[in-house]
């Protein structure tokens, strides 16, 4: 039993009148739609249901009770007018405001009833968050108010039925949490005569109760003076500073009332906070007089700051900026205004950026560019409530001497609207790791700085700028010590393997199947490896190095040669020593991996000296440092379970039921350094009544000297809590939690199939190498116990065995002694269970208050043994032929269990899969220029091989597949890199994804949008003659070449990017020649070249005239080339088409796949002349004109070698260029240089466009007056004839 001196710090020796008055009771009678009840001695209401769950004293209630005698009750009336003392059993669950012998026929009324009504949930929030300051962001949802008006006693006489008393119970609950309020007005009497009372003063006898009882004669809570004379001025007490009123909250196992103290621990709230800082702390604990001024430490760090009082038993801190996680102790002092100053002390826990709760979300997240970008925010969180504007702050890590990183921070915008919850913001350049913090305005200046934040994220590069960091990466990483790949423990080969080993490895908060996609908890999932579907990591840091595994969305183990998945990392996520937690990690192996093989995977071209350097595919160097995922010799660790009632699987497979009742060895080492113990409870089913079976409830484990004690067990409210060292842990902040020796995580599941009342935990022992993942429902506690330590075998003992692989001795007892394998169930529990019974001395359990060791061991129960021979048709249908389902639905009668054990043993068979070896091969071997392309290393997978675009293969690869561990035959081949000289490389496309997006090709983007128009017509030997039209523009920045392929044999029309260029030629030549003449208008900044190079045969003379505005530049350069063409070879001008013809046909391709064994020879000749004019008020404008002759001859070769191909060509090109930098290049100066060429052009656009609609109209006259000449000539016998079939034209002339 528990009690308070409420009278010890909160007592005002003051008369009733400046207590509560009627204004300060929760609004009751007719006029507030209250229900009276009856005038009656003794009484109770009918049961009243609720509209929600109302929690008390860890049990969840839908119904209440309200008493006459001043209790409510919730399991059975309560008619019993002598108040007897607490703790009382026999279901006497109740809140006692006041419990005496009231008698309503000699006066006053019993009022109640249940209300959401706003005002008063916003009342009974203030009251709440004010009492409990713990408790700052309680929401009430419920409210029930019993009132008692005016109440008189039982066998009152004369002056004694005058006397009566005012008093009130408010409880309040949002679902989870539980509060009960006392009002008391007035109160004048105490006893009733049937207890002894006098009838005319109602004191004396055995006086009223004020309390709370949970009904199970262990657990309850009493206000002192209880059931003495005192207890007629409680109007005048008070646990909260105001006479009259008093606070609990009830929803534990044990009642905690509101106030404050002068000494003690300090309570500090949310207990656990990101290492960002920026946190809204609420402490209690210490009674803050007005003017008094409160310091705040974190030990350790150098900063004090102040804290800001709110009440008399709250103060408001805000957290610092960490750079380590963990614990660390809080120091407050408090100086109060006469200059006595007191300490107080308490604990935080500092969660890692990658495991904290982010509350600020970026939108389209996928990739963030240098830009304008949106963010949203919750506006109702502490950190910024008590402000109407917020400011927008981007923070970014800087690289310091030794490897050091150190935040740095610019605003990004001031004075935005809180209540908005979202804004724009232009992402500036100013470094690669960032993160967005949303910051309450103005601050405090003697206040750490107040603010949520979004994750850490990379900023998105261009290409170029990615290959530069990624190169001077690379650069540093050979002067690192390389990665000790060969000592690292290897991945799991299949996703089942991945969540069995909760061992070796945990869920990688930035990628894993439990994520959910909350908007204020985790802006995205998989954001830094698009291809995966789940990843994991390394629990121990171990060398402080880590692995990092992903699996996609067909379960296999991702190779990030082809797809973005994992690699080594040279430091663990979780911090080390001089390795700041997260933080190293993402800089130094996130960033770099984003850098070389996503951001840069196009390649770039760089322009210098006029002749361009092509940029490689740099991704496998990365994979040279961070070698890649790899499951070779891995071996999974060894799973057991226990679930329903309880059926357990040892570690070696042996399967028994044992369902006794207590607390036993469930596992422990023979050194005694590690233990777990079980605790099996009586099956209780709906009804309350008590069943012949038992079920799993808690489990509590230890590795000594590494870890604290770690308890999962069943909670009636919240389905279960995990408890490390007798505290609950929290997970509103955080899903994970690191703790010396010990990792604990909380699955939320994303099935919305899923019972949401069901929880799932993770609890791994990191050191030893023991896990245990617990699958929590309202009844029952199931267990998947997992082994990963080869070096335990043998030296296990308890219900699970000795993980040896041999099943046959794993019933051995605690003294040693070894059951046969076949023995009954009945002489498994006589001989072999009950022989590991906890004593009290070795328990690692909690125990709520009232309950103790002996209360969970009943030595005498006998359970049910066998399955009864005629089940039921219901238990046939759900469980079919699993005897363990159909068990517990016959023994418990819960078809809810049954199917349960269903589930779970569905569950345990999957991971009994998963722990078998699996056969696989060695990794694919890594070649220059290609590579394998396999979906998994697994006996039967097939591998086939490509060489990247840009090379070429020498040799020839064979199709291999993975057979007996070993793969066949690689064949004998090699990459080339296709030799180019003033070429564009086009480097691979490394990943492809459906998550992909566009990536701008340079900070800003400009394009030069020009037209071209060539026509030509060829005549060959089946007297056909095709017309070819193209029209092409030019996107003059680019890091990615796009060139499209189209091929045709009559008439092709092609877009593609090129220069300013209007060109138009016409042909009229004999079968196998051609001559063509061309006027070409182009823009400012144009380069004539003339190469040679190996071209298709067709036999061509072509007279070109240009016209070039001012500064040109003349080129002339030799190719040649006897390789194949491919896509990369590319005039100079990024996507100039390439046309080539073979006999019969004629055809229009861009990625022509042989040549024709022709041969060309062309000559030309040009002369230019230039006319300068200048006009006032512009600038000097100049006109060259160049006329180009070209006569090109063509031989045909009937050999079928290409090898053997000879073409020369000599020919004139013009293009139109702007020289783009390199990643250094001035952004303002690139806008600059657009604006000046962009007006440059503008007219000769505009001037392109008037020509070509005047052409139009031209060449629609001349079309109609050619065919009316066409009639014409049909009938003329000595001739020419031209007839026309759609839009190609035939030309005949017979007397030619």
């Amino acid at each position: 039993m528990r009690s308070i001196l409420v009278a010890e710090y909160f007592a005002f020796v003051v008369g009733p009148a400046l207590g509560l008055s009627l204004n300060d009771l929760y609004p009751f009678g007719d006029q507030a739609g209250d229900t009276a009840m009856n005038k009656n001695d003794d009484g109770s209401s009918p049961d009243i249901p609720i509209s929600t769950l109302f929690p008390f004293f860890n049990h969840q209630h839908t119904k209440l009770i309200v008493n006459t005698n001043g209790v409510i009750s919730f399991l059975r009336p309560v008619g019993t007018y002598t108040p007897n003392p607490f703790p009382i059993a026999n279901d006497a669950r109740m809140i006692a405001p006041f419990w005496a012998d009231i008698d309503t026929r000699n006066g006053g009324t019993v009022w109640y009833r249940e209300t959401t009504n706003d005002t008063l949930l916003d009342r009974a929030t203030d009251e709440v968050r004010a009492y409990f300051p713990g408790f700052f962001r309680f929401r009430a949802s419920w409210v029930f108010i019993a009132t008692w008006d005016r109440v008189a006693f039982f066998g009152c006489a004369s002056g004694g039925c005058f006397k009566n008393n005012m008093f009130q119970a408010v409880l309040i609950t949002n679902g989870q949490h539980s509060f009960t309020i006392y009002n008391y007005e007035d109160i004048q009497w105490t006893t009733g005569t049937a207890s002894g009372g006098d009838s005319t003063t109602g004191l004396g006898g055995t006086p009223a109760q004020v309390g709370f009882n949970a009904g199970d004669g262990i657990v309850s809570f009493t206000v002192n003076s209880s059931r003495s004379p005192d207890i007629v001025k409680v109007d005048e007490d008070s646990n909260v500073d105001i006479p009259g009123k008093f606070a609990f909250r009830i929803d534990a196992s044990d009642i905690s009332d509101g106030g404050c103290n002068t000494e003690g621990r300090l309570t500090i709230t949310p207990r656990y906070g990101p290492m960002l800082g920026g946190q809204y702390l609420v402490i209690s604990g210490p009674c803050i007089e007005p003017g008094a001024t409160i310091e705040l430490n974190f030990l350790g760090l150098p900063d004090k700051k102040n804290c800001e009082r709110k009440t008399e038993f709250s103060m408001a801190c805000i957290t610092p900026m960490f750079l380590y996680t963990g614990d660390v102790i809080v120091q407050v002092v408090i100086e109060d205004q006469q200059g006595d100053r007191k300490t107080f002390l308490g604990r935080y826990t500092i969660i890692n950026p990658a495991d904290s709760k982010h509350r600020v979300y970026r939108h389209s997240a996928s990739d963030w560019f240098s830009g304008r970008q949106q963010i949203s925010w919750d506006p109702d969180v502490a950190e910024l409530k008590d402000d109407e504007k917020v400011d927008i702050h981007l923070f970014y890590l800087k690289e310091e001497g030794n490897r050091g990183l150190k935040w740095q921070k610019e605003i990004l915008k001031q004075g935005v609207q809180r209540l908005l919850g979202t804004t724009e913001l232009f992402l500036p350049t100013s470094g690669y790791a960032l993160a967005v913090r949303v910051t309450a305005s103005p601050q405090r200046n003697d206040q750490f700085e107040r603010g949520i934040w979004s994750d850490i994220f990379p900023l998105a590069l261009p290409s170029d700028q990615a290959y530069s960091l990624c190169k001077n990466w690379l650069n540093t990483e050979v002067q690192l010590p390389p990665l000790p790949s060969d000592d690292v423990q290897p991945c799991p080969c299949t996703l089942d393997q991945a969540l069995l080993d909760i061992v070796r490895f945990q869920p990688d908060p930035d990628c894993n199947m439990f994520n959910r996609n909350s908007q204020f908890s985790r802006t995205g999932n998989c954001l830094h490896r698009r291809d995966a579907a789940h990843c994991i990591r390394l629990t121990d840091l171990g060398q402080q190095m880590d692995n990092l595994c992903c699996y996609d969305s067909s379960n296999n183990l991702i190779d990030s040669r082809l797809k973005e998945g994992g690699s080594l990392q040279r430091y663990h996520y979780l911090g080390g020593s001089r390795i700041y937690p997260y933080l190293t990690n993402f800089y130094f192996d996130v960033l770099p991996f984003l850098h070389c093989c996503r951001y840069s995977r196009n390649g770039y071209n760089v322009v210098t000296g006029g002749n361009i350097v092509v940029a490689e595919n740099i991704c496998p160097r990365f994979f040279t440092h961070r070698k890649y995922s790899s499951c070779e010799n891995y071996e999974p660790p060894r799973p057991a379970r226990t679930n329903g009632d309880p059926h357990i699987t040892t570690l070696d497979g042996y399967s028994y039921t044992f369902n006794g009742v207590g607390e036993f060895v469930y596992l422990k080492t023979t050194d005694g350094i590690f233990q777990s113990q079980i605790r099996f409870e009586q099956f209780r089913k709906e009804n309350g009544d008590l069943v012949d079976a038992s079920v799993c409830t808690a489990i509590a484990t230890q590795h000594t000297n590494t870890s604290g004690v770690v308890e999962v067990r069943l909670n009636s409210i919240r389905t279960a809590d995990i408890l490390v060292d007798g505290e609950v842990i929290d997970f509103d902040e955080s899903n994970a939690h690191q703790f010396p020796g010990a990792f604990v995580l909380q699955i939320a599941s994303n099935d919305s199939n899923i019972n949401s009342t069901k929880k799932e935990f993770i609890v791994s022992f990191t050191e030893i190498g023991i896990a245990f993942k617990a699958i929590a429902s309202s009844k029952v506690l199931n267990i998947l116990p997992i082994v990963g330590n080869k070096s335990l075998a043998g030296s296990l003992r308890g219900l699970l065995g000795d993980f040896d692989e041999n099943p046959n001795n794993d019933l051995q007892t605690d003294s040693g002694r070894i059951l046969y394998p076949n023995s009954s169930t009945e002489q498994i529990f006589d001989d072999f269970g009950v022989s590991w019974r906890i004593t009290e001395n070795s328990s690692l359990f909690t125990y709520e208050p009232g309950k103790s060791y002996d209360d969970y061991q009943l030595r005498s129960f006998r359970p049910a043994f066998s399955v009864p021979t005629n089940l039921p048709p219901e238990v046939v249908d759900l469980c079919g032929t699993d005897q363990e389902c159909a068990f517990d639905y016959a023994v418990t009668d819960s078809a809810d269990l049954a199917a349960e054990t269903l589930q779970i043993t569905v569950i345990f068979n999957t991971s009994v899969e998963a722990s078998y070896e699996i056969k696989n091969c060695a990794n694919l071997p890594s070649v220059v220029g290609g590579v394998w392309n396999a979906s998994s290393t697994l006996e039967g997978s097939n591998a086939t091989f490509s060489c990247y675009p840009g090379y070429e293969m020498d040799g020839e690869s064979n199709i291999v597949s993975c057979r007996n561990n070993s793969w066949g035959d690689f064949g004998n081949f090699s990459c080339v890199q296709i030799n180019t000289s003033s070429t564009l490389e086009v480097t691979p496309t490394l990943f492809t994804t459906e998550k992909e997006t566009s990536i701008p090709t340079t900070s800003f983007l400009k394009e030069i949008i020009t037209t071209t128009t060539m026509e030509a017509t060829t005549t060959i030997e089946d007297d056909l003659t095709t017309t070819v039209t193209t029209t092409s523009e030019t996107e003059e920045i680019s890091t990615t070449t796009d060139i499209p392929t189209t091929s045709t044999s009559q008439t092709s029309t092609t877009s593609l990017p090129t220069t300013s260029t209007t060109q138009t030629s016409t042909t009229s030549l004999p079968t196998t020649s051609t001559t063509q003449t061309s006027t070409t208008s182009l823009p400012p900044t144009s380069t004539s070249q003339t190469s040679t190079t190996s071209l298709p045969t067709t036999s061509t003379t072509q007279t070109s005239t240009t016209s070039i505005p001012p500064t040109s530049t003349t080129q002339t350069s030799t190719m040649t080339s006897t390789k194949q063409w491919t896509t990369a070879e590319i005039s100079k001008s990024t996507d100039q088409p390439t046309i080539f013809t073979t006999e019969k046909t004629s055809t229009t391709t861009y990625k022509p796949t042989a040549l024709t064994t022709q041969s060309t020879t062309a000559k030309q000749t040009t002369s230019t002349t230039e006319e300068t004019t200048t006009t006032p008020n512009q600038p000097k404008s100049s006109t060259k004109s160049t006329t180009t002759t070209q006569t090109i001859s063509t031989t045909e070769d009937t050999s079928t070698e290409p090898a053997h191909q000879a073409t020369t060509l000599t020919t004139n090109v013009s293009t139109g260029s702007v020289t783009h930098q390199t990643s250094t290049l001035n952004i303002k100066e690139t806008l600059r240089q657009f604006d000046e060429q962009f007006n440059k052009i503008l007219p000769y656009v505009i001037g392109g466009i008037v020509v070509i609609i005047v052409l139009s109209v031209v060449v629609g006259i001349l079309f109609l007056r050619r065919s009316v000449q066409l009639k014409k000539m049909k009938n003329n016998p000595s001739g020419t004839y031209t007839h026309t079939d759609g839009f190609t034209f035939y030309s005949h002339e017979t007397n030619k």
